[in-house]
């Protein structure tokens, strides 16, 4: 039976670069021919939920967690032909196809998932990304009006009252348990693309 895909965990808090971070990653790795997939756990929301009381959506608890577990064994494994998507505008779920050869290596992105994973599905590497508030902010507002159609008000008290509590609560415990903790985007894409090669020669 053949060994399950590793996965790399990239963990941070909003707007931090995750996601651009976990492209590059890819892309990099694509150019070397080997086959990489990002999973998102923002398409891992849960739908028909009542935020939570405290945090809003700013949770583990946001997340489905079974179905996040499924779909990432099912990968690992070979045997998925399809993943969940999230519209955050609308909050509703689809699915999108996946073609081609397996992924080599799956890189799971977000700030709400990767804490129900720890035990479950160990990381072969987690990464925690850190940006400074303010620039945070900004990058929050520009892309929840441009693609979640969120007012800047609402981003705003969002944030304030339920983002970075909710934060402080579940994401920043996870820098103390990172493998590496990334401050310049730029700057780590060669040393990680590095490890991740080694990571990925280690397992085949």
């Amino acid at each position: 039976m053949a060994a399950a895909v590793p996965v790399v965990g990239i963990c941070g808090p909003s707007a931090a670069g995750k996601s651009v971070l976990a492209a590059a990653l890819c892309e990099r790795l694509e150019a070397q021919q080997r086959r990489c997939l990002v999973l998102a756990c923002d398409n891992y929301y849960r739908t028909n939920w009542d935020p939570h009381g405290r945090f809003g959506f700013d949770t583990v608890e946001a997340i489905d967690v079974p179905c996040l577990q499924q779909e990432l064994a099912a990968l690992r494994a070979g045997q998925c032909d399809s993943l969940r998507t999230y519209d955050m505008a609308t909050r509703s779920i689809s699915r999108r196809p996946l073609s081609g050869n397996p992924p080599e290596l799956i890189l799971l992105e977000g700030a709400y998932g990767p804490q129900a994973l720890l035990e479950s599905s160990p990381f072969a590497l987690l990464v925690y990304v850190q940006t400074a508030l303010p620039l945070r902010l900004l990058r929050r507002l520009r892309r929840d009006q441009q693609q979640r159609q969120r007012s800047a008000r609402y981003v705003l008290q969002q944030t304030l009252l339920q983002t970075l509590p909710g934060e402080r609560r579940f994401i920043h415990p996870l820098r103390r348990q990172a493998d590496v903790v990334v401050r310049d985007l730029q700057g780590c894409i060669e040393p990680l693309s590095a490890q991740l090669s080694l990571i990925l020669n280690g397992h085949t």
